[in-house]
């Protein structure tokens, strides 16, 4: 009879035993949970950052034309977008450029001019266009030659003076830069 009990009572220890282990396991992944959970919240703010960052150096200011070719290709193959306005193309059509990178609404899919570029409000200091989708897929042009023939409309001469503008879309996310030939 005593071994019955000892045995039963040595069960009824073991079990409480493991029901405390199993609790301190939930109270531990609880914390680590909200942790990781804040760590992770505070990875994306430092991310978004950084994005935002990457675009800073072309609010309005005045580049090269090395400088400007250079950004266009830094952004190749990110859904960004960049548009160069050369002198020679702004007397054939104002505020038209060319098109490299993420493509915006309006860009002609055989020439890669898009359409004018304007300002939703005269006190903006940015352009406001949306990037093209077709069936739910980007078009992007990363033919980036044309910039470097002599001679020709896109033509970007290195030494020449452009203001980098920022392109928002309408929910106000920057979706690439413009660049204006002074």
């Amino acid at each position: 009879m005593e071994g019955e009990l000892g045995s039963g009572a040595r069960i009824a220890i073991a079990l409480i035993v493991i029901g405390v282990i199993i609790s301190v396991i939930f109270v531990i992944l609880g914390f680590t949970r909200g942790t990781t959970n804040q760590g992770i919240t505070t990875v994306q703010n430092s991310m978004d950052s950084m994005s935002l960052a990457q675009f800073d150096d072309y609010d309005q200011k005045i580049l090269s034309g090395t400088q400007v070719i250079s950004a266009i290709k830094l952004f190749e193959g990110r859904p960004v977008a960049m548009v160069t306005i050369t002198t020679a193309q702004n007397k054939k059509s104002a505020r038209t450029g060319f098109n490299y990178g993420a493509l915006l609404t309006g860009t002609n899919a055989s020439t890669l001019i898009t359409t004018e570029m304007t300002k939703t409000n005269s006190t903006d200091s940015f352009y406001t266009k949306d990037i093209a989708v077709t069936n739910g897929q980007m078009k992007y042009n990363m033919i980036y030659i044309p910039m470097t023939e002599s001679g020709t409309d896109p033509f970007v001469r290195p030494t020449a003076k452009f203001l980098a503008e920022q392109i928002k879309d309408t929910t106000g996310t920057i979706v690439g830069v413009v660049f204006t030939q002074q």
